[in-house]
């Protein structure tokens, strides 16, 4: 469940058909990197963007530049350590 200032959504991930994607989502979640971040995109009726740790600031002209830090490992569910 996401919670935002204009009110709360669900998503839902395709473990079977994206387990890496997925797997490397939840375990950004769980850790926190997304809490506080804005949506540095917004196209009505088609698509949000979010994940750039420089939103943060959500006048930021850097926001939608960065990401996570490299180095990080997950586990699919398969048990696969990435």
């Amino acid at each position: 469940v996401f919670t935002t200032s204009e009110g709360s959504f669900t998503a839902e991930l395709y473990m079977d058909k994206l387990p890496i994607t997925a797997s490397n989502f939840v375990d950004l979640a769980e850790s926190g990197f997304y809490d506080g971040l804005t949506f540095h995109r917004v196209i009505d009726g088609f698509m949000l963007q979010f994940g750039c740790p420089k939103s943060k600031d959500p006048s930021s002209r850097q926001a939608g530049t960065g990401g996570p830090p490299g180095g990080g490992s997950f586990t699919t569910p398969d048990g696969q350590t990435i």
